[in-house]
């Protein structure tokens, strides 16, 4: 499987976990130092600011996640992930971009930094 697939894989697991209302699952696809950096946010670090960060936008009505990989880049142990994303909070449609710095480690690929913002 390449890099691109075990990525994209990820990505809709994360998705997944997401539109579950699971945000324990979803910070776990995150490294143990990873940060989500949410438009309109202050940056949120560690598998607790995660999973705290992703219960919030869970309890606010995010629902129906879709992240669409456009492109992934490979260099040594990291990997970059460009790509866009649809969801829905409460009533509002929501559409947006996002970049990605992966990390590999022993229990494979993991989200190390998370950056998005959404379309006007």
């Amino acid at each position: 499987m390449s890099v691109r697939e075990e990525i994209m894989g990820i990505g809709a697991q994360l998705a997944r976990a997401i539109n579950a209302g699971d945000a324990a699952t979803a910070a776990g696809f995150y490294t143990e130092d990873g940060s989500v950096m949410a438009p309109g946010a202050a940056r949120v670090d560690g598998h607790s600011g995660v999973q705290a960060y992703w219960q919030a936008a869970i309890d606010a009505g995010l629902s129906n996640v879709v992240l669409t990989t456009l492109e992934v880049e490979e260099f040594g142990g990291s990997a970059t992930e460009v790509g866009i994303l649809t969801g829905s909070l409460g009533a509002t449609e929501l559409t947006g971009k996002y970049i990605v710095l992966w990390s590999q480690t022993n229990a494979g690929w993991k989200l190390h930094r998370d950056i998005w913002n959404f379309d006007a």
